[in-house]
């Protein structure tokens, strides 16, 4: 799982940019985001890959972020 990651890779929709240790999501108070740090980017790298480009609908932060839209309609 080498190599340089981009945020285009990023397939789920409340993403909003990473670093090496760190991914941002939107918040689940209107306009905010979270930031999650990671124990190393090694940790980082497993979550971005699987989460945010792949099976972002598994993902807490993402799940969370849509039981809020759905409470608003």
């Amino acid at each position: 799982m080498k190599g340089k990651l981009n945020d285009r890779d990023a397939k789920c929709p409340f993403f909003r940019a990473h670093t090496n240790d760190s991914i941002m999501c939107e918040g689940v108070i209107p306009d905010s985001h979270v930031k999650i740090n990671f124990d190393g980017p090694d940790t980082k790298r497993i979550q971005y890959h699987i989460f945010c480009c792949w099976k972002f609908g598994n993902c807490e932060m993402y799940q969370a972020l849509m039981d809020r839209y759905q409470e608003e309609e």
